[in-house]
Order: structure tokens, then C-alpha cells, then sequence
């Protein structure tokens, strides 16, 4: 698996006074275009793709803002032809597009593709994109890390945080994270985390760097011996520097989602606890990361926040986004709710959704499909009192196409996750979506990154 328009708020009061879309909850600016894939279907790809987007804030200055994806996806056997990121220095007003360098055969690199590119801001504003390369032909993969230290315009040479050369061994949907809490024990240290298929396996792993991603950790093995592996980590790092990682445990008699604690910055790991069942499925024809969780922190409050994509509290066989919260850094988590429980009444499937908070403000994100037709459309919700109470559904940017989708498998797909990210008083919502090709582009696809800023 490798695996925003409006202009108003309705204001929502609910019960104790709260009110969720009061003053300072966030509100949509409009979406704009932030990259195309400039790879014209070099070596079989789908050309006019991008795919699988992730976006990160810098900590300490907000104006400060990339985004990652996938450029040219390969419908067969994954990956992209090479990973391209798009980055901000006016708080999402204009973009610089670009890609990483020294990754794939593509841009002057050793791999034959990559994948599942993820992004994350440290406290001295070092840009650190990580990715999983691969080649096809000779079983080979890896993860990788690129540094920038000018905000994320340009970007040095992959460091291969964990490299295998055999048939027997795939690494898979990584995710990175680091400290950038001051008080923290471990304070700069960037986490690498991922699952690693072995032939016996899946186990969730895990490198930590404090060096900025020059030199990494051994391997820490996280989900066994309590799991076979899983799939999906996030990791999300505490104010008090403790670690915590989200993921879809495998081999359990139930689908569900899991978090692990580590109190040691990442050396080891208390056993798992529930947060909850799983009960979702994919739209039909599309593969829109399932199972996969999307998990933040809000870094003020230090509250815990997974959605995921449910069907249980339907009867029309279609998707909610649902939501549990832990205060207590993952040891308990507090019922599913549904998120987008004030939407208007139509069906929609709703999908991949991401997720922000900052200071008790929370944001969702999410795909949705009205009658399995090929229309398909972002819309958000927002939350004023840490997710208790969450306000009307609302659209995000242009109405798309799978008409004009890029493939995985066969299946129309936007990606495995979007991207989501707050700051102080704004976020940031990165995601592709196909429409009909423009200005008179032959090509059957069409597929796109774009972004949008909510203020509050």
C-alpha cells in the first residue's frame, strides 16, 4: 500500500453555551492550484498525475509552509516517477514548486520510482521529506530523508534511513515526526516510522535521528511481539516529549486502530491500546486508504486526536468520518463520534480524512462522493472546543472528476491520505483532485495538487 471555498460560518450554539463555530474557529479561504506533474508519462506513468499529498507548518514561523506528493503514478505495482513538493513563504498566498533531487532515476537518483511522501518542520526550520524509493526490477527499498535548510526551496541528497536489497522485504507507509517542544528531553529528535513486510510479517518499526537526519538509530521493532505487524503509523510527538504512534494493527480477530507509547524518546514502546474498531470500507472503484488512520497533536494542549473512515453508524452502506480524542497522551481514548454529524442530509461517502488542531481548535478534511457516480469533492468541518462539538459540513474548492483520476490497481485514486496542518492562527489543507484536462491538453488524465489556507 503505498499505500478549501466558502466565505461564512453557520454558527452552531450547543449545550453548556460552547459554540463551535464561534469566533476563532477556522474559516476556508480559496483554493488554488500549487503544482502539476511535469513528467509527461516519462517511463510507462500516467502523465498529468499527482497523487498523495502531505503538507507540514513551520513551528516558529507560520508564514512557512510545504507540501508534498506524488508526481507521474504508476497504476502497476506503485510509486510515482519521482516526488515533487511545492512550498510557501507567504502563508499559502503564492507557491514554489519543485522536486527532490537525487531520489529517483528521474531526477538524477538511483531508484527506479517512489512513494508515500510525507513532510515534517523541525524546531530550527529544517524541511525534512521522507519517502519510500523502490525498484521494480531488482526488489530493492528503502526510506529515505531529504533535508532543506532554506525553508523548504531546495533540497539535499537522500540520507537512507533504512535500505534492503532482497525479494523478501518491502518497506512500507512511513510517516516522520519531530520534537519541537522546548522542554522536551528529546528536542530536535526527528522520528522515522513505518512498516517493514518481511515474508513472516508486518512489523511496525521505527529510526530516530538527532542529528538532523544524518545519522539514524538502529531499528526499533514496536508492534510485535503483540501483533504480527501493522500498517498506517503516524507518530505524534507530546509537549513532555513522550512519543505516541497510531496504526492499523494486522493479524488481530477484529479490524482496529491502535496507539503505543513510548516514554523514552523512541526506544521502547508500553503495549497497545485500543482506541477502537474499524468498520469502513472503500467507495466503489476507488482505493482511498481505508483502514489507514490519520492521527494529530495539538501541540498547546497536548490532546490526541484519530479519524478514520466508518460505516457503522449508517444503514445506507456509506462512510462517516469518525473521531476519537485521548487526553492522557493515548492511555484512554474516548468514544467514536461522528464528525460530519450536522451535514446536510444527502448521502455522501466520505473519505481520507486528515486532521489539525492547535490550541483547541480542530479541523477535518475529507473526500466525498454523492451516489457513486464520478463527481467527488473535498469539504471540511471545524471545531471550537476541542472536539467536542463540531459545526455544519462545509465545500472546499472546485467539484472534481474520476473520470480523469489517476489509477492504483485499476482503481480511481486520490491517495492513501491528504494533508492537513495548523499553526497559531491559521491551516493549511493540501490535496490532488482530477477534472477535465484544460487548455487543450490531449492526455486522458488529469490530476492535480492544490492547497487552501483557513483562517480564524
Amino acid at each position: 500500500m503505498d499505500l478549501i471555498r466558502t466565505t461564512c460560518l453557520l454558527m452552531l450554539t450547543v449545550a453548556g453555551g460552547v459554540n463551535a463555530q464561534g469566533p476563532g474557529v477556522f474559516r476556508a479561504r480559496a483554493a488554488r492550484q500549487i503544482s502539476a506533474d511535469p513528467f509527461a508519462g516519462a517511463g510507462g506513468s500516467q502523465a498529468d498525475t499527482e497523487v498523495e499529498p502531505a503538507i507540514a507548518v513551520d513551528p516558529n514561523d507560520p508564514a512557512i509552509v510545504v507540501a508534498v506528493f506524488q508526481q507521474g503514478r504508476f497504476d502497476t505495482q506503485g510509486g510515482c516517477v519521482d516526488p515533487g513538493f511545492a512550498t510557501s513563504h507567504d502563508g499559502g498566498a503564492s507557491w514554489t514548486p519543485g522536486r527532490l533531487p537525487g531520489l529517483t532515476v528521474a531526477a538524477g537518483g538511483a531508484f527506479e520510482r517512489a512513494s508515500d511522501p510525507a513532510v515534517a518542520i523541525g524546531p530550527g526550520g529544517e524541511v525534512y521529506a521522507q519517502t519510500i524509493p523502490f525498484d521494480v526490477s531488482d526488489c530493492r527499498s528503502a526510506v529515505a530523508v531529504q533535508r532543506s535548510d532554506d525553508g523548504g526551496l531546495e533540497f539535499g541528497a537522500p540520507v537512507l534511513v533504512q535500505d534492503d536489497a532482497s525479494c523478501a522485504v518491502f518497506n512500507d507507509k512511513n510517516w516522520i515526526a519531530v520534537d519541537t517542544f522546548a522542554g522536551s528531553p528529546h528536542y530536535g529528535r526527528v522520528y522515522s516510522a513505518w512498516d517493514r513486510v518481511d515474508g513472516i510479517g508486518q512489523p511496525v518499526v521505527l529510526r530516530y535521528s538527532d542529528d538532523r537526519g544524518e545519522t539514524w538509530s538502529g531499528l526499533v521493532d514496536v508492534s510485535t511481539p503483540f501483533f504480527p505487524g501493522g500498517i498506517g503509523v503516524i507518530p505524534l510527538v507530546q509537549p513532555n516529549g513522550d512519543l505516541v504512534l497510531v496504526y492499523f494493527p494486522v493479524g488481530t480477530a477484529t479490524a482496529e486502530e491502535v496507539a503505543q507509547t513510548s516514554r523514552d524518546g523512541g526506544a521502547s514502546f508500553a503495549p497497545p491500546v485500543l482506541i477502537d474498531s474499524f468498520a469502513g470500507a472503500d467507495p466503489t472503484g476507488m482505493r482511498t486508504g481505508d483502514i489507514l488512520p490519520e492521527a494529530a497533536v495539538d501541540p498547546l494542549t497536548g490532546r490526541l486526536y484519530v479519524v478514520w473512515q466508518d460505516r457503522r453508524f449508517r444503514d445506507d452502506g456509506l462512510n462517516d468520518v469518525v473521531m476519537s480524542v485521548s487526553g492522557d497522551a493515548g492511555a484512554n481514548w474516548g468514544p467514536l463520534r461522528v464528525v460530519n454529524e450536522a451535514a446536510p442530509a444527502r448521502p455522501r461517502d466520505r473519505f481520507t480524512p486528515g486532521v489539525a488542531a492547535y490550541g483547541g481548535q480542530v479541523l477535518v478534511v475529507y473526500g466525498t462522493r454523492t451516489d457513486q457516480g464520478p463527481r467527488v469533492a473535498m469539504r471540511y468541518v471545524a471545531s471550537a472546543d476541542g472536539g467536542v462539538h463540531f459545526g455544519r459540513e462545509h465545500g472546499l474548492g472546485r467539484v472534481g472528476d474520476l473520470t480523469f483520476a489517476a489509477t492504483a490497481g485499476g482503481r480511481q485514486f486520490l491517495g492513501d491520505y491528504i494533508g492537513v496542518a495548523a499553526s497559531t492562527s491559521t491551516a493549511h489543507a493540501v490535496w490532488c483532485l482530477p477534472s477535465r484536462p484544460r487548455g487543450g491538453a490531449s492526455g486522458p488524465l488529469h490530476q492535480v495538487a492544490l492547497s487552501a489556507t483557513f483562517v480564524r
